[in-house]
């Protein structure tokens, strides 16, 4: 894959890192070349302290944005995930007396607010939030977005470094939401050519520049997560792991006691995610809310993402010591969640009030594009 010379403030770091290499690439003529694997190249796309995408410019979500999320669906989602974690806490949390919900990239505090909004009055249970994100611009917008809480000691906000130093000592529950975030971890990215597994890495040159080549040896740990999942790839069958994703769900619930795990992202299982009728993966880029498929147009400024793979998911959690409570398409969850419920008969003609904005808003979210099936939601439970 190729693409016309675009520099952006990051494509030179990119050149830098990728001339002092020490692993070597292969072009398609079996030429030796400087490269670094895909994974790499992703990290610093999305996460380079200055010039990564999720940690410079402008608001990454929203109108203004590269891609929507579902909380900007009306409030449905946020109401519609605070009750079910309010269900999930009375049963599963019954003894105590608080509850911490942990937005784990919450971005500008958007589902944040719509589940505070709909905590408001509960006598049942008192819930405290913290919003985890780690770009500043976003943290920014949700500090405004949730000012009256922080002043009140309801929620907080911090950065992604500071979170993935949180400890959980004691015996006091947690709830994790994860609302695609695990889509936006690097992933590696395999193929096989005459039987033979090999990574895609990147390389660049003055005439193409960056530009993808093959890479070899594959490290031992791709391969054994392809065997442990009983992958058989097809040749020129390009396969994405996500391995960074499943690394932090077994942090994550290795440093939790007592916790309830939500993850929302569009993604499936292996078996979906690697037969025969994807061979090129699922690898997408964004970029003010359209999708293409070339990954260097313009480094650190378009999303970068693939499916997440909720096998490998399931897998880490359950070998961290979860066990999975429910696993579904978002459609499934809303629908099991009572979000018809919530439908309201009416003749208004006006299609900006407020009811009707509400329906429309429930039938989005279940019938949109079919993304409603596409995204999943897994529950997980932590329980020492």
């Amino acid at each position: 894959m190729s693409a016309a010379i675009s520099e952006t403030p990051l494509t030179a770091v990119i050149k830098n890192t990728i001339g002092s290499a020490h692993r070597k690439g292969m072009s398609d003529e079996g030429k030796e070349l400087s490269a670094i694997p895909f994974h790499q190249y992703m990290m610093l796309c999305l996460y380079h302290p200055e010039f990564g995408y999720y940690r410079s410019g402008s608001t990454r979500v929203g109108r203004d944005g590269d891609f929507y999320t579902s909380s900007y669906i009306g409030e449905l989602m946020g109401e519609q995930l605070a009750s079910e974690i309010s269900r999930l806490a009375k049963q599963w949390f019954a003894d105590a007396e608080a509850v911490e919900v942990i937005d784990w990239g919450g971005g500008t505090g958007r589902l944040s607010r719509q589940m505070l909004d709909a905590w408001k009055g509960s006598e049942t249970r008192n819930f405290r939030l913290t919003l985890v994100e780690g770009n500043p611009v976003h943290r920014h917008a949700a500090q405004e977005e949730l000012a009256g809480e922080i002043e009140f000691g309801i929620a907080r906000i911090i950065g992604s470094d500071e979170g993935e130093s949180l400890t959980f000592e004691t015996n006091d529950p947690v709830v994790i939401v994860a609302n695609e975030l695990l889509d936006a971890f690097p992933i590696y990215r395999l193929t096989q050519r005459n039987g033979k597994l090999l990574e895609w890495g990147v390389s660049w040159s003055d005439e193409q520049g960056l530009f993808s080549c093959l890479m070899e040896p594959v490290e031992p740990r791709l391969k054994q997560w392809i065997e442990a999942e009983n992958i058989v790839l097809l040749d020129n069958q390009t396969i994405e792991l996500n391995l960074d994703a499943a690394d932090w769900v077994t942090n994550l619930t290795s440093r939790l006691r007592r916790a309830i795990l939500l993850f929302i992202d569009y993604g499936d299982e292996t078996e979906e995610l690697m037969s025969e009728h994807r061979m090129d993966g699922t690898l997408l880029c964004y970029r003010e809310h359209r999708a293409h498929n070339d990954p260097y147009a313009v480094p650190g400024e378009q999303d970068l993402t693939a499916h997440v793979n909720y096998s490998h998911i399931r897998r880490a959690a359950l070998a961290a010591g979860c066990r999975e409570l429910w696993y579904g398409t978002q459609k499934s969850f809303l629908l099991e969640s009572g979000v018809l419920g919530k439908l309201s008969s009416h003749a208004i003609t006006d299609p900006f009030h407020p009811i009707v904005r509400r329906n429309r808003a429930i039938r989005q979210l279940l019938l949109s594009d079919g993304m409603s099936e596409l995204f999943k939601v897994q529950v997980l439970l932590k329980d020492e």
